[in-house]
């Protein structure tokens, strides 16, 4: 029998047109093995509702036609079913296609992967403030996710003017103290970096944890302590380097859990998505929940 697939169309992400998309899809998905809808996301949480009725339909694939927020919303719904997720990558950073190596922004060439894939059971990040596939995290990055969302231009340069602002604004607000638990040892740190990784990438292949994998039911923890003003500058270049490690400052743990408390609201993020958290943020793997559509050839998730 054919699988049923809904294809689930974000006409935002990214700053690619996508009004040809449809006869993309339509020319290059083998009808032999596979029947299809197309739909489109038309405001913030609409394609969570549109996976929710695919799965309630008993559809087998949805794929996520965006960036990793349109990946976020879509696999929300997809969570411990028996429904797949499958990814054309149409978006700014493309995260968690990065990792995927899937082809990004080559919509002929990721229906391929689709025509010729495998699924594989993949990790995922909860939380109290929902769920994640790819990073989560407060600090830095979680400030850079913020203004960049802000800005009208998008890629990788626009990207880096994000991480400009939000070093000048992170660092006059200073460092704040947090409180948070590794492995059931509470700890109490000023920390100007503190990001889970369950993939490798926040996006545009830039990432602080190489060896981060998406089935060892582990995140990789990355915690950069406090920092002089200047040591920023050396922050952004190893971390564009993908060297972070070799910051003193820098801590790296594999971790199932982590628990944070402050005593003030700051910004937060979930798949590059920012919001402001309170005092309590808890963020807790769950192994082997979203099935995806990955490359025959792939070994390493």
């Amino acid at each position: 029998m054919k699988k049923t697939v809904l294809f689930i169309i974000n006409p935002i992400s990214g700053d690619i047109k996508k009004a040809n998309l449809p006869n993309v899809i339509n020319k290059h998905l083998d009808k032999n093995m596979y029947e299809h809808i197309i739909k489109y996301s038309e405001h913030a949480g609409h394609a969570t509702h549109l996976a929710k009725e695919a799965v309630e339909k008993q559809f087998d694939i949805v794929v996520a036609v965006g960036g990793d927020g349109s990946i976020n919303e879509i696999s929300q719904a997809l969570l411990n079913t028996n429904t797949a997720l499958a990814i054309i990558p149409m978006g700014s950073g493309n995260g968690l296609a990065s990792h995927l190596k899937l082809p990004i922004r080559k919509p002929k060439a990721a229906i391929e992967v689709i025509n010729n894939s495998k699924i594989e059971k993949i990790d995922v990040g909860t939380s109290n403030y929902g769920s994640f596939v790819s990073c989560a995290g407060i600090g830095l990055e979680a400030m850079a996710a913020r203004v960049y969302r802000h800005q009208s231009i998008r890629g990788f340069f626009s990207y880096l003017l994000a991480i400009h602002k939000s070093v000048l604004f992170q660092y006059r607000s200073k460092n704040h103290k947090i409180k948070f638990q590794i492995d059931e040892q509470w700890r109490e740190e000023n920390v100007y970096m503190f990001t889970v990784f369950n993939s490798q990438y926040f996006g545009y292949e830039q990432g602080f944890a190489p060896l981060a994998s998406l089935t060892d039911g582990y995140f990789d923890l990355v915690l950069v302590k406090g920092l002089p003003a200047w040591k920023i500058p050396f922050l952004i270049i190893l971390g564009l380097l993908k060297k972070v490690h070799l910051l003193k400052e820098s801590e790296f743990h594999k971790v199932k859990k982590i628990e944070i408390e402050a005593k003030k609201k700051r910004i937060a993020q979930l798949d590059g998505d920012s919001f402001i958290a309170s005092d309590k943020f808890t963020i807790e793997i769950k192994e082997k929940a979203l099935a995806v559509l990955v490359s025959k050839k792939m070994k390493n998730i």
